[in-house]
């Protein structure tokens, strides 16, 4: 099997995030987004949050090449993700929502640039 290439890395991420963001944006949308939260754990949330932007900048990574750009932007996106809340009723801003959103794009980014090294370094071999 041949190794992916960046091209192909680059637009499957593009492709990905820019359909992540717009289900992210959908989820936001909702006034009802968070009922089937409130049969977790508290905290469950913020774990959601961590995931979802951890996803986000991982595509983002692929699309750009540069793992700190994906997080920067992906976090970005939280900030307005954060702002659009305010003005959807039953939603509000949440500082712990953004931390952990800063939180999963960093393992997100970071998860992406370690494989990507790891598979150069393989196919190299």
């Amino acid at each position: 099997m041949r190794p992916v290439t960046h091209a192909g890395r680059s637009r499957l991420g593009l492709i990905g995030a820019v359909l992540w963001a717009a289900l992210l944006f959908w989820q936001s949308s909702s006034t009802g987004a968070g009922s089937f939260l409130a049969f977790l754990p508290a905290g469950s949330d913020k774990v959601m949050h961590a995931a979802a932007y951890a996803v986000l900048a991982a595509l983002l990574s692929l699309a750009t090449g540069r793992p700190a750009l994906g997080a920067a932007v992906a976090l970005g996106y939280g900030v307005t993700d954060e702002i659009h809340q305010a003005f959807v009723p039953g939603r509000f801003p949440s500082v712990g929502d953004l931390l952990a959103d800063a939180v999963g794009a960093a393992l997100g980014a970071g998860l992406v640039a370690y494989l990507v090294r790891r598979s150069e370094r393989t196919n190299l071999e």
